[in-house]
């Protein structure tokens, strides 16, 4: 088995974190918003907003800074309007004076030229609307942000790296989410894209537009000209609010003519639209249709993000079109920086701590970045095999060309009658092999040109003939490798200090010595007392992390119940206006994720089980199987109304009451003195008609009835 010199899998890193916290806006300055600084000696929180303005525990009206940064330790420090100020800490952690050149430097610089080395890299912006998301990746013209600053490392990389052995390809492409739907902002109708999955490659979009670059300046034109096909609005907190997630990626493609291998990098730079809160952004309308998907997104986001941090099982990337394309960023084939940013004001403090949470978690996201080495959809084998193919078709030309072509045969003994008509034909032949000759040679050129389009697209170093190039050339490398040694150094010292800060408490009551024992008690009740602040720091935490999670949950209620509505909604229409024909077939249709198409499902044979009959176009209310049979056919004309009721038999008899005998009523009762006047048989002819059967009675009820 052939063993590679270098391999092409890396060590398993985890996603890098960096927080940068903005300074205070214009409007917050104007509200009146101030910085309040506290170190560790200082007074308690309560202590000093107690002599500046009334603080309520469950209303926080201050109107100061909350958040302090402590670069050189990679720490961010909130104060906490309600209890223990809270204390997070991160591989990098930059405060309002630090400029997007020192970031880029430290953290993305060495994500880039691993990038160009082979690999995936993704850098995303994280955080609250209005906290310079926007302004980190992209910039102004004034201050460039992250996105122009990787292309000029880009090309100042492949300039450097000059050499006739060596051939880059550089493409790129735009686009974003808005409301759910991926958009190529590179069209000239923004179309929509389908977003397809791999087991290797992660995700791919066909259909997406790429351009080729040749330069950092035309790359900055394609990202300003994507910029202006963007989604953007006004709100309460931000005057130019991206309501989109945007995403530019960079393939880089790098070909060995000595080794025969290409290397693709790929890099992706996302601009992540922020979270809102209506009541904060005044959003209404179409705004706020666009608040909900975007908070929509972001939960599922954080929801991978808490579910890889916990070593889910199951990470639930198919939540959203937003974790799908983020997929090989958090826990996939990248190496990934995480920019958390955040705002200062006491107002946000909600946002930001939700933040610094999401980022704290992201910190155990454990990634595997591949090499990518020979793939099989590089574009610069394509256009090399191309450049092949028609150099071999010029050369197979001119080979034809320089074969003498055939004479026309010498007439040796011509009829004085056919003498003009074979000149006539002479010329002709003529005029027929210089038109072939002049449109092969206008083959020709098309095919030159061709070939030169598509050299101009690779960037091919001219060889080192110049030695002023070559000394610069050797100067950049130097100063690379000193910028790199720098990060790492500057990295393993926020590291040191983070770690000797943890042990500083472990390790105190082992070194501390005491000459007597009130010191002891001294020494202990101290850290008593810093047990019982992480204790009740702990238990402020689990009532904020409950009050957030209640909220979390109310929203997807909330959201749950519009889904719901509108899933009732549709099935309604689709019940009441789909043919029954057609009812089979819909029922049939399952959607399939990675190829974002209906496909149906294949008969199975087995009859459904019936269901409660629905109602039809025409009917009310439901309707059973009987009432809709068949009718005769002389009477689906008849209407019921007009036509005369049928005479039916009577089912009942009339009650007729019996014949009563007056003459037997009358005769009294006899006595015991005269024995010889029984009218037995009369008595009892006449009163047996008195007592009516009960057969007699049942009709005679019946009849009443």
């Amino acid at each position: 088995m052939e063993k590679s010199a270098r391999p092409r899998t890396a060590l398993n890193e985890c996603v890098k974190v960096v927080v940068r916290c903005r300074p205070l806006s214009e409007r917050e300055k104007n509200e009146g918003f101030e910085e309040v600084k506290k170190s560790r000696t200082e007074q308690t929180w309560y202590e000093r907003l107690s002599t500046k303005t009334p603080v309520d525990n469950k209303k926080f009206d201050a109107r100061l800074q909350v958040v302090k940064v402590w670069p050189e330790r990679g720490a961010v420090q909130v104060y906490n309007p309600k209890g223990q100020d809270k204390m997070f800490t991160y591989d990098a952690a930059y405060d309002a004076s630090a400029d997007t050149q020192t970031m880029y430097d430290e953290m993305v610089r060495p994500l880039v030229a691993s990038v160009l080395d082979g690999f995936n890299g993704c850098v995303f912006a994280y955080g609250q609307t209005g906290t310079g998301k926007t302004h980190t990746m992209e910039g102004t013209a004034e201050h460039e942000g992250i996105i122009p600053r990787a292309f000029r490392h880009i090309w100042a990389h492949i300039e450097t790296s000059a050499s006739p052995d060596v051939t880059h390809l550089v493409s790129c492409s735009y686009i974003e989410l808005y409301l759910e739907d991926v958009r190529d902002l590179l069209s000239k109708d923004c179309k929509k894209l389908t977003i397809r999955g791999q087991e290797l490659n992660g995700f791919y979009i066909p259909e997406m537009t790429s351009v080729v670059c040749k330069s950092a300046a035309e790359m900055v034109r394609v990202m300003r000209a994507g910029n202006r096909n963007r989604a953007a609005g006004r709100t309460d907190m931000n005057e130019h609010s991206s309501r989109s997630h945007a995403v530019f990626l960079v393939t880089i493609e790098t070909a060995h003519r000595k080794t025969n291998r290409i290397r693709v990098g790929k890099l992706n730079l996302v601009d992540l639209a922020g979270s809102e809160r209506q009541r904060k952004t005044g959003a209404s309308a179409e705004r706020l249709r666009e608040a909900s998907r975007i908070n929509q997104a972001l939960s599922s986001l954080g929801n991978v993000i808490s579910a890889l941090a916990e070593n889910s099982p199951h990470v639930p990337y198919r939540d959203s079109k937003l974790t799908r394309i983020l997929q090989d960023s958090l826990g996939g084939n990248s190496k990934t920086i995480m920019i958390a940013n955040i705002g200062p004001a006491s107002y946000n403090y909600d946002e930001t701590i939700t933040t610094l949470r999401y980022a704290h978690r992201a910190k155990a996201i454990k990634n595997k970045p591949v090499r990518n080495e020979d793939p099989k959809d590089a574009k610069l084998r394509e256009y090399q095999a191309e450049i092949e193919r028609l150099r071999a078709l010029i050369e197979q030309r001119k080979v034809q060309e320089r074969k003498p072509r055939k004479q026309p045969r010498a007439r040796t003994m011509p009829a004085p009658d056919n003498s003009e008509e074979d000149t006539v034909s002479i010329e002709n032949e003529n005029i027929l092999a210089e038109s072939t000759i002049e449109q092969e040679k206008r083959q020709m050129e098309e095919l030159e040109a061709q070939i030169v389009a598509l050299e101009e697209r690779l960037v091919q170093g001219g060889g080192g003939g110049k030695e002023l190039l070559n000394n610069l050339n050797e100067a950049q490398l130097v100063l690379e490798a000193r910028r790199s040694e720098i990060t790492q150094r500057k990295a393993r010292e926020v590291e040191m200090q983070q770690r000797i800060e943890l042990e500083e408490e472990t390790t105190a009551s082992v070194t501390s010595t005491f000459a007597t024992l009130q010191q002891e008690v001294d020494h202990k009740t101290q850290r008593l007392k810093k047990c019982l602040s992480k204790y009740a720091c702990l238990r402020e935490e689990m009532v904020e992390q409950r009050e957030a999670h209640d909220g979390e949950r109310r929203e997807h209620e909330a959201l749950q119940a519009a889904l719901i509505a509108e899933l009732r909604r549709r099935l309604l229409v689709a019940d009441s206006f789909v043919p029954d024909a057609g009812r089979p077939a819909v029922l049939r249709a399952r959607y399939n994720e990675d190829t974002d198409t209906w496909e149906l499902r294949e008969h199975s044979g087995v009859e459904p089980l019936a269901e409660r009959p629905v109602a039809g176009g025409a009917r009310r209310r439901p309707t059973c199987a009987a009432a809709l049979a068949q009718r005769l056919a002389r009477q689906r004309a008849e209407n019921v109304l007009d036509l005369a009721p049928l005479p039916l038999p009577s089912t009942t008899r009339t009650y007729t009451p019996p014949r009563h005998n007056h003459h037997t009523q009358s005769v009294p009762t006899p006595t015991k003195k005269e024995p010889e006047m029984e009218p037995v048989s009369v008595a009892r002819k006449s009163a047996r008609p008195t007592r009516p059967s009960t057969a007699h009675q049942r009709l005679g009820t019946a009849g009443v009835r």
